[in-house]
């Protein structure tokens, strides 16, 4: 377990940084939040990426910087951005080198938190209505559902109570191993 790389996927705010540390302390591994990593290594925010190199600029970023923690040699627990497993073949890659997680949460769930949150630091939800929100995030997550699912754990959850969903991720993980 100690060298394996274990990969949270799922829609912006389903929880994969929260969640992440959480799992990451309990199993002793590090955690890394590939957008966290973009950020420091191109000294520019994301929402600034997106907004003054476009979108395809920024998915080219994601895949540099996902390749280059897939070619380390230690195990962690990585969240990736949610659109990283649907460009390219980002999920292929995550699954032919370690196990990739799938936080499946419901539309009625993200669109709960994200109206409280905000949407500021998200490029591709910030310019929506409430109902507007809605919507997208109903239409995103029926197109990145094919790259979703094809993760090698997949966890409904929902995001009420953190140490239950935690739990869920370590006996995912510690069935997957057995």
């Amino acid at each position: 377990m100690k060298n394996t790389k274990y990969f949270l996927v799922g829609m912006p705010a389903s929880g994969k940084s929260t969640l992440g540390k959480h799992v990451a302390r309990q199993l002793g591994l590090n955690f890394i939040d590939l957008d966290k990593v973009i950020v420091e290594n191109e000294g520019e925010a994301i929402t600034d990426i997106f907004k003054t190199k476009g979108e395809d600029y920024f998915r080219e970023l994601e895949r540099k910087y996902l390749l280059k923690l897939i070619s380390r040699n230690d195990g962690y627990i990585l969240a990736t951005g949610g659109g990283a497993p649907c460009f390219f073949d980002n999920i292929n890659q995550m699954n032919k080198n370690g196990i990739t997680i799938f936080l499946n949460i419901s539309v009625d769930d993200l669109f709960s938190k994200l109206s409280k949150k905000g949407t500021q630091k998200r490029p591709l939800l910030k310019e929506f209505s409430r109902e507007g929100l809605y919507l997208e995030l109903e239409k995103k997550l029926n197109d990145r559902m094919k790259f979703y699912e094809q993760s090698k754990i997949c966890l409904d959850q929902n995001l009420d109570d953190i140490n239950s969903r935690v739990n869920q991720v370590i006996f995912a993980i510690k069935t997957l191993k057995e």
